[in-house]
């Protein structure tokens, strides 16, 4: 028998335990099982396979690439998201305090994100890079379309819009801070049709086909394991709604709103956001070589 067969026994086995021990816990019944295998086949009918595998998607993502960040709770290093599909390389590069390339008229209420890069014993990341994107106020990702989050359905024109508009990777100063400037971000979808079953599923389950406010973050250090994150809002209510699943309390942090906006030049009220990125140390130990 090949590893790869006998692997295939081993989490088949466990997979068909888990299903029987949900079955028995739950009291599931022969009718329920098959409006199961009939709702499955209409999310195959429809297409929606690739958009429903995002109920479980983010779960395997943790167990492999996020597994360097697994267990944040054990030494208070900042959790692991999915970079998904809108991250672009080659965005310009900027010191710490940047303004986010963005339109003259970017719409958004604006909004500064500070904080420190450091490690999980407190050292501070001297030169540390943060490559930031988000979606813009009208639920735009600057340079992609549609076809780039394929096979979601997720609409996407940005036609008109810089192709690094609210992307940028920004050095860090000597002592690890970091400070930008952007807009609150606006809503991402999943694209899931009105009708469509797993839409229908969402419903029933109370949960929503959108994604909680989010900014992106690859974040990157001289001997540290390099981190992707995304940053929550508190007071988002899809955040305790959303079909991805639970968002790690950590991740959600509070903005403060600011009607003086003269003393930092803007023309409106803005908000403030302080997060703190942490990161672990490779084995052989984080080094202070700014980048």
């Amino acid at each position: 028998m090949s590893e790869s067969q006998s692997r295939l026994q081993v989490v088949f086995t466990d997979l068909r335990r888990a299903v029987d021990d949900v079955i028995l816990k739950h009291q599931v019944t022969l009718e329920e099982l098959f409006a199961t295998i009939g709702w499955l086949q209409q999310v195959a009918d429809a297409g929606e396979l690739p958009s429903a595998s995002i109920l479980f998607y983010k779960t395997v993502l943790k167990g492999t690439a996020g597994a360097t960040y697994a267990h944040p709770e054990k030494d208070g290093a900042s959790h692991w998201e999915m970079e998904g599909p809108a991250h672009r390389p080659g965005a310009p590069v900027l010191h710490s305090p940047a303004v986010l390339p963005m339109r003259p008229d970017e719409p958004g209420e604006p909004l500064i994100v500070s904080g420190t890069v450091r490690t999980t014993t407190g050292d501070p990341l001297p030169g540390a890079a943060l490559e930031i994107w988000q979606i813009d106020a009208n639920n735009v990702y600057s340079g992609m379309d549609s076809s780039d989050f394929e096979p979601l359905d997720i609409p996407n024109d940005s036609t008109g819009i810089p192709v690094n508009n609210l992307r940028a990777r920004i050095i860090a100063d000597a002592d690890g801070r970091y400070e930008f400037r952007t807009v609150m971000p606006g809503t991402e979808t999943f694209g899931l049709a009105t009708d469509s079953p797993l839409a229908t599923l969402t419903r029933a389950l109370q949960l929503q086909g959108l994604r909680p406010l989010h900014i992106h973050a690859i974040v990157s250090a001289a001997g540290c394991l390099p981190l992707t994150t995304q940053i929550y809002f508190d007071g988002d209510p899809l955040v305790a709604s959303t079909i991805e699943g639970a968002i790690p309390a950590d991740a959600v942090k509070t903005t403060t709103r600011h009607d003086d906006h003269h003393a930092r030049g803007f023309d409106r009220p803005y908000r403030t956001l302080t997060y703190d990125f942490v990161l672990r140390p490779t084995a052989q130990g984080a080094t202070a070589t700014p980048q």
